[in-house]
């Protein structure tokens, strides 16, 4: 059984001045990411290369994953470390899943590519392991996705590693330009369909089926496109069951 959980976003490695963690709004996604591994306390690794390593991120997603029972949680660090392909790859294999942090998608997916990283995670998620992630650690496993890695120019369209056969936008109610941007994007992106995501909701794909999760009615999940000449989007009803997902990733015919 293979296993995707994107979420559209949400920072869970930032610490409060005293070294707690703030509240998480989307912690009945967490939950349901790590009840996918069918174990009391899974192993975990985080993989933080789109905050550039960073050990406050990495305090601050251990604290918070300790406290929902993993009790071995591993850390990828890249951007300084330069393990063997053998390394990264036994590091890959031992999880129970696998988490991406937010970030910079760019710089993420060009040092995954770099050090061999997409290849393992690929066979990461066919070997079983349940993969996760929230914003770029969401994209990363689509097609591309609409992504701000360099704040000073508008979104564009970053290349991901094409697992889910889709265009993946997070952070869809809470950044102004997303709407835009992703209009544009998928102008310019005719074969495919997009899965835009609010903060704190999530798409669960399991095998070819999926459903949406939310923390609170109010985080949506949509399906964007254009048919001729008009631009549609379309709201992905959150529900318990799981549906196919060909029929969800399929564009109606014109």
């Amino acid at each position: 059984m293979t296993t995707i959980i994107a979420i559209g976003g949400e920072e869970i490695g930032v610490l409060r001045e005293d070294g707690t963690n703030r509240r998480i709004a989307a912690e009945v996604i967490h939950k349901e990411i790590i009840a996918r591994t069918a174990k009391k306390h899974p192993k975990v690794l985080y993989i933080p290369t789109a905050k550039n390593d960073s050990e406050a991120y990495i305090a601050g997603f251990k604290r918070y994953y300790s406290g929902l029972g993993c009790r071995e949680i591993d850390v990828l660090r890249l951007i300084r470390h330069r393990q063997s392909v053998a390394e990264i790859k036994a590091q890959i294999m031992s999880a129970d899943l696998i988490y991406v942090n937010g970030g910079n998608t760019h710089r993420m997916m060009r040092m995954w590519k770099k050090r061999g990283v997409v290849d393992l995670l690929k066979q990461a998620h066919q070997n079983g392991i349940v993969m996760s992630g929230g914003s770029a650690g969401a994209i990363c496993w689509f097609k591309s996705g609409d992504s701000n890695s360099f704040n000073k120019r508008r979104p564009f369209k970053a290349t991901a590693m094409g697992i889910v056969n889709a265009l993946l936008c997070p952070h869809y109610d809470t950044e102004k330009s997303r709407k835009s941007s992703l209009k544009r994007m998928m102008k310019k992106t005719p074969k495919i369909v997009a899965i835009a995501l609010d903060e704190c909701a999530a798409i669960e794909i399991i095998d070819n089926s999926y459903r949406i999760l939310s923390a609170t009615p109010k985080n949506k999940a949509r399906r964007t496109y254009w048919l001729k000449d008009k631009y549609i989007v379309e709201d992905i009803k959150t529900t318990d069951h799981f549906q196919d997902l060909d029929v969800l990733l399929t564009k109606p015919a014109a």
